[in-house]
């Protein structure tokens, strides 16, 4: 039986042998090693010299290429680039001539140009770091002025710093060291050489060897497939993964991994286990992939960078008010709520004269679910009852849908804050709401510099003022995390004031210190003490405002 797969030992020096030309196939990841993977690899190469043993570095795959003595790689694209790296960083601070000529002969034919696409070169990245890995990384003498060399992409940052931790290491060896370290990487690296005939293979040897419990770069892993299903003849195959690269550019290989995470939630009621799968049984088996990546995908790459960064910086046309309830979202610990928004932003737009009132809600809902702290499989079919109901507004906005707040829910709502909210996540966030919701303040994005001040001190000194005005350590107890006792101020103002008495907190918080710049400050610089009272009626008033802010006062 012909299986179509060959298998042999080799060393680096045979698979970079002369005549060799590896490529990058259009589906392949963007290079993605940072300096931890790069001088993992370098000590252990290092650790193999010094016991004179060799090191294995495992199976490398490749599939026949459309021109004869091509060979595309479908697995070893890091390892291989990588290892080009410290061969081309090797080479450049070698200074006999002879030895630093037969280490170039590993990245490149002498008997061929040198520079540009007409060199033989060894390996060839895609086109998004083909011609930057050729000029500064693969030409003679490129490894040492990167000094200027920033890179436009994340693959190519990867690859100078990657190039820049090598020359640190390597530089404070001596020339003998490095001439050794040079031999075990030419001809000590065993490693197994894998071919297989034909495309299809090399597809299904990539998802093979890149979906056994490896979820990071699941995009990789559906690109992959989204290829293979739509047949694209090799012109299709690059224009398209050029598009590819360009969402992976502008969300990054993680955010990307997350963005089809929400769509596999927007299309799956039961996202549950792999993402790969789950993304193949929900999407990929039911839209047919020049729809998803011509039609589909641009919108959600859009939307998804509203709901990440809370601005439309892609003319949209989303109204302020929306952008602030999503700004309010992206302050929750949870984040259900990314794939409702992603869906009404896609198949409604921010044109719908909805769309206001739909992120309203969904920022009340979402900050109810963490405010009650519910459990996280009542968020979720909270969220599935939204995405189902989220083209139908009779449903969505009903008396029973699922935005519906009951006056039993309401009520305990309400209690609730009036409470104690013992995580930093909770306390920034609905401090922040609360900013948002007072007369006169304003929404402010979590990645902003506002801190949560405890005004009474959650551990006072023995010896301040507090145990006098606050002698009762239950009631210090139970309200210093309450609502009535935040205020919000910068990073730095906020570790001044610390344990400070009160008047000497006020004293920097409006005094140069930006308190009154917060909505949620302003109202101390009329208070004169500091006391329990005081404390529990900014709490039930502070309640008030929020509730009214969600609409469920009285």
């Amino acid at each position: 039986m012909q299986l179509g797969v060959r298998a042999q030992e080799s060393s680096l020096s045979e698979v970079f042998a002369p005549g060799e030309r590896l490529r990058m196939p259009h589906y392949q990841r963007s290079y993605s090693w940072g300096d931890r993977e790069a001088l993992d690899l370098l000590g252990d190469l290092v650790d193999a010299m010094d016991a004179s043993i060799a090191h294995f570095i495992g199976a490398l795959v490749f599939v026949n290429g459309d021109e004869a003595g091509h060979l595309e790689i479908v697995d070893g694209q890091q390892r291989l680039t990588t290892l080009t790296i410290l061969l081309c960083v090797l080479r450049d601070l070698e200074t006999d001539p002879d030895r630093a000529a037969a280490l170039h002969k590993l990245v490149a034919d002498e008997d061929r140009p040198l520079l540009g696409e007409g060199a033989n070169w060894r390996i060839a990245l895609n086109y998004d770091v083909g011609a930057f890995f050729r000029d500064t990384i693969q030409t003679p003498g490129a490894t040492l002025k990167l000094d200027n060399e920033p890179g436009e992409s994340e693959s190519q940052q990867k690859i100078i710093g990657n190039t820049a931790a090598f020359h640190r290491e390597l530089r404070g060896m001596t020339a003998e060291r490095r001439r050794a370290l040079a031999d075990v990487v030419t001809g000590g690296c065993a490693l197994v050489r894998v071919v297989v005939d034909n495309k299809d293979q090399g597809f299904k040897v990539f998802r093979v060897l890149n979906t056994r419990g490896k979820e990071p770069g699941a995009h990789d892993i559906i690109k992959t497939e989204l290829f293979q299903r739509a047949k694209f003849t090799s012109a299709d195959a690059n224009d398209y993964a050029e598009r590819w690269a360009g969402y992976e550019a502008i969300l990054g290989g993680g955010a990307f991994d997350d963005l089809l995470r929400q769509i596999r939630v927007i299309h799956d009621r039961s996202p549950k286990g792999d993402l790969f799968a789950g993304f193949q049984k929900a999407v990929l088996n039911k839209i047919e992939p020049r729809k998803f990546l011509d039609e589909m995908l641009p919108g959600y790459v859009e939307a998804f960078r509203v709901a990440e960064t809370g601005r439309d910086e892609t003319g949209l046309g989303a109204p302020q008010g929306v952008l602030d309830s999503i700004n309010q979202l992206r302050a929750l610990e949870h984040k259900t709520w990314r794939a409702p928004a992603i869906q009404f932003i896609v198949e409604r737009g921010f044109a719908d004269p909805m769309a206001t009132e739909f992120f309203a809600s969904l920022e009340r809902t979402s900050y109810i679910s963490q405010v009650m702290v519910q459990e996280r499989e009542a968020r979720n079919k909270k969220l599935a009852r939204i995405t189902d109901a989220i083209r139908n507004d009779r449903v969505l906005f009903s008396k029973t849908g699922p935005f519906m707040v009951t006056r039993d829910e309401a009520r305990k709502l309400r209690d609730r804050l009036t409470t104690r909210f013992g995580t930093y996540g909770q306390r920034r966030a609905i401090a922040l709401r609360l900013n948002a919701a007072i007369e006169g303040g304003r929404t402010i994005p979590p990645e902003s510099d506002a801190t949560v001040e405890h005004v009474l001190p959650r551990n006072p000194p023995e010896d301040s003022h507090w145990m006098i005005t606050w002698p009762d350590p239950v009631k210090r107890r139970e309200q210093c995390d309450t609502i009535g006792n935040f205020v919000l101020l910068t990073n730095k103002v906020n570790q001044l004031a610390d344990r400070l008495d009160y008047r000497a907190k006020k004293e920097i918080y409006f005094n140069g210190g930006g308190g009154q710049e917060f909505a949620l400050t302003r109202d101390l610089m009329e208070q004169d003490a500091w006391t329990s009272d005081v404390v529990r009626r900014r709490t039930e008033k502070l309640a008030d405002i929020m509730m009214a802010a969600w609409g469920l006062a009285g």
